[in-house]
């Protein structure tokens, strides 16, 4: 639920005719199923955000009797509210049929079936620290059983700590490629690259990472099929991994900044192709902003009220659609999330300026407009132009119809997430 105001608003009308532009994956929004029972506290919750997809991985769910004892009620936790379920297959399996024998419980005896998977967690992380010639034997072995079950399964790898180049090189096209078909199959081992990393102000590392991985993939995907191309996803992120009040406020998961991030991090999987963007996570550590306490929720007198980045995902996530539009601006201190389809637009407007409020005319074309304030240029192929103000701290999201008019305006401020309120919804009346 959001506050609204109804009100009017007459636009001229010009009947948007979206050409076409960078294809959104419809597994995008995603989020991880952290932590154990603790999600099914918020389960109404998570349903209304819409997300898309749901990973059910992690050092937790890393041993070898995850599968059959604790997978199915999180599958079944995915579904209800309405993601499809993404599974980590632990590496434990690797050998006696073992995979083979978990994939056909869960697809064939349980009829879950799932579709993606990836393989272990971090393996170059301390916790359960993995040589690359290690995960390279396990990761064969296990993508092969999955796929002698399964030919058309997914399998995506390798969930790494961070972006490590002395697994990647050596697995993307290295001594250890794995990016070949399985021996006496048509299919492949791998079909998708995924990794973490924690404790950033910024995501310019990300940008970086996705720039290189990117330049890899293309490479290989230039010989595969259509059907076959590898894709990228980020499975784990957070500013920090942990609460540490030595930092400064933007490291810390509850704040209007680390919602900010979140909107930023989809945004990046929108304008890259990403498979998924999968944030850690739904509700780990107690909800009582201390420790590992990286949830969307705050637990106050007994109640969880929702996070920034619960309300800046949810925002994206309800007005998400098949696009991704190209756009320019004249501000370092905006950055704007454009997306659109045959059913209307939606365009998410970040304020990162603390102390700064902007004015803007948001034109639905790339007309270069003689304007005192910034222009926001938006590629929707319509002549409409919306002039208006965000304040310093803020985030919008403005919403359009199939005709081009403006319908609904979404406001949430560092003031709103202080006060643990949720965003204003303003509904539009007009031709």
């Amino acid at each position: 639920m959001f506050k609204f105001i109804i009100t009017t608003l007459i636009l001229a009308i010009s009947v948007c005719s979206l050409s076409a532009q960078i294809k959104i994956s419809p597994y995008l929004m995603g989020q991880n199923a952290w932590g154990r029972g603790d999600i099914f506290r918020v389960q109404k919750e998570v349903e209304q955000v819409k997300y898309q997809t749901i990973r059910i991985g992690g050092n937790g769910y890393e041993n070898s009797g995850f599968i059959t004892n604790q997978a199915i009620k999180y599958i079944d936790y995915a579904r209800s509210v309405g993601a499809e379920p993404f599974l980590q297959m632990p590496r434990q399996l690797r050998n006696d049929n073992k995979a083979y024998e978990a994939v056909k419980y869960l697809n064939g005896e349980k009829g879950k079936n799932i579709k993606f998977w990836s393989i272990g967690n971090e393996p170059d992380h301390r916790n359960q620290l993995s040589s690359p010639e290690d995960v390279y034997d396990y990761f064969t072995k296990i993508s092969t059983q999955i796929k002698k079950y399964d030919p058309k399964a997914k399998v995506m790898g390798f969930d790494l700590a961070s972006y490590t180049l002395k697994y990647m090189d050596r697995f993307l096209g290295g001594d250890l490629d794995l990016t070949g078909k399985i021996p006496g199959t048509d299919v492949y081992y791998l079909d998708g690259v995924t990794f973490h990393n924690y404790k950033f102000l910024d995501i310019s590392r990300f940008e970086a990472d996705v720039k290189l991985l990117k330049t890899k993939l293309a490479k290989f995907n230039a010989a595969r099929p259509k059907e076959n191309q590898l894709t990228w996803s980020i499975t784990e992120f957070n500013t920090h991994w942990i609460v540490d009040p030595k930092l400064e406020e933007r490291y810390q998961p509850y704040t209007f900044h680390n919602g900010q991030i979140f909107a930023e991090m989809y945004d990046l999987g929108m304008r890259e192709g990403a498979f998924t963007i999968c944030p850690w996570s739904i509700l780990e550590g107690g909800a009582d902003r201390e420790g590992t306490d990286l949830s969307m929720f705050d637990l106050v007198n007994g109640k969880y009220e929702k996070r920034s980045n619960y309300y800046h995902t949810q925002m994206l996530a309800q007005n998400i659609k098949k696009q991704y539009l190209s756009h320019q601006d004249n501000s370092k201190d905006l950055v704007i999330i454009p997306m659109g389809d045959k059913s209307g637009i939606a365009i998410m407007i970040l304020n990162k300026s603390k102390t700064q409020p902007i004015n803007y005319t948001l034109q639905l074309n790339h007309k270069k407009l003689k304007v005192d304030d910034v222009l926001i240029n938006v590629n929707a192929k319509t002549n409409k132009k919306v002039t208006d103000s965000i304040s310093a701290s803020c985030t919008q999201m403005l919403v359009f119809n199939s005709k081009g008019n403006l319908i609904k305006k979404y406001t949430y401020s560092s003031k709103n997430a202080d006060a643990k309120s949720e965003p204003v919804l303003v509904l539009y009346k007009g031709n």
